[in-house]
């Protein structure tokens, strides 16, 4: 009986050892996505409540860009008053570093807003659209958007529909103030640049010769090498953001349509 007893027990922990343990859940992947999705704060009114914005491609995948556009947002909703009925500039960084814009352009009698924010993207643009920019009442808008979208890989086709969407919601409200449309500034040669700019500026032009009030600006030719890329003596290390000479090439160009618009002081 003894015998039988150890037996029973020896096929009990065979039995044990052949049991499967069920599988724990995989951990999932990460999103693929460079954006992170996180919700709206009150602290924080400046992102979309449920984290995701009604537009092809990402925001930036940069991880200061969050807190840099609400500071910027913020800084706009501050001086909103000031700054309305005037030549608004909108876009990324290589628009908010434009310091001297107001005096660069201080010949005119309307005055320049800057409403470039760093690191951004053609679906936080159309995002602040209406608060940044449209509700500014503005005489008149120069555009310069989209080598943040081509750094997070967002096809040159998909930027293009996003920018259809801007020009739809501009004319809408505002369907005869000039606009200055600037192509995309070269910048180095890693990651094919050279190739999807050409691309997207493509794009951006043919866009540009369907509206007549839009003034398509060269900010392309006069920054390039013969090969694409950005010329070292405009742009700083990085070759995507302009120096002192690179934005007097920019002004150089910009200066001449602005004033050819004749606008009018209030």
């Amino acid at each position: 009986m003894k015998r039988f007893n150890s037996f029973l027990l020896v096929l009990t922990l065979l039995a044990g050892c052949q049991t499967v343990p069920k599988p724990s859940a995989a951990t999932p992947p990460p999103a693929a996505t460079a954006t992170p999705v996180a919700a709206a704060s009150p602290s924080d009114p400046y992102w979309p409540a449920d984290g995701k914005f009604d537009a092809k491609g990402r925001t930036s995948s940069w991880s200061g860009f969050r807190k840099k556009n609400q500071q910027r947002r913020a800084e706009f909703a501050a001086h909103r008053a000031e700054d309305m009925n005037g030549i608004v500039f909108v876009g990324d960084s290589i628009t908010e570093g434009w310091h001297t814009l107001q005096k660069d352009f201080a010949s005119l009698p309307v005055k320049v807003v800057n409403r470039g924010i760093g690191g951004d993207t053609t679906p936080n643009l159309l995002y602040r659209l209406q608060d940044d920019v449209l509700s500014l009442h503005p005489r008149a808008l120069v555009l310069l958007i989209g080598t943040n979208d081509l750094g997070e890989h967002t096809p040159p086709a998909d930027i293009a529909d996003n920018l259809k969407v801007f020009m739809k919601r501009v004319r809408a409200e505002y369907p005869r103030i000039p606009i200055a449309w600037c192509l995309v500034m070269p910048r180095g040669g890693a990651d094919t640049y050279p190739e999807r700019i050409h691309q997207l500026n493509e794009l951006i032009r043919q866009l540009a010769a369907k509206d007549r009030r839009v003034t398509l600006v060269d900010t392309f030719t006069p920054l390039a090498q013969a090969d694409g890329t950005s010329r070292p003596e405009d742009f700083v290390k990085d070759r995507l953001h302009l120096n002192a000479a690179g934005y007097e090439v920019w002004r150089s160009v910009m200066m001449p349509v602005l004033a050819g618009w004749k606008l009018r002081a209030n």
